[in-house]
């Protein structure tokens, strides 16, 4: 079993869309450092920076 990992969040989208028309808030904004499981979300490459794409359901933790 692998550990989970430890990140910074850079950006956040603009949330899931609910049968009401509006978006969900987030738990999470940009700046916290959180915990997710080493298989989660998609990796990206952005210029030189690569950058990991997940949903805020793979999310495990907030640290404070």
């Amino acid at each position: 079993k692998e550990k989970p990992k430890r990140g910074t969040v850079v950006a956040i989208g603009d949330g899931n869309l609910l049968d009401s028309g509006e978006r969900a808030k987030f738990q999470v904004k940009k700046g916290d450092e959180i915990i997710f499981a080493s298989y989660a979300g998609t990796e990206i490459k952005v210029g030189d920076e690569e950058l990991l794409v997940l949903s805020e359901d793979e999310v495990l933790a907030v640290i404070e």
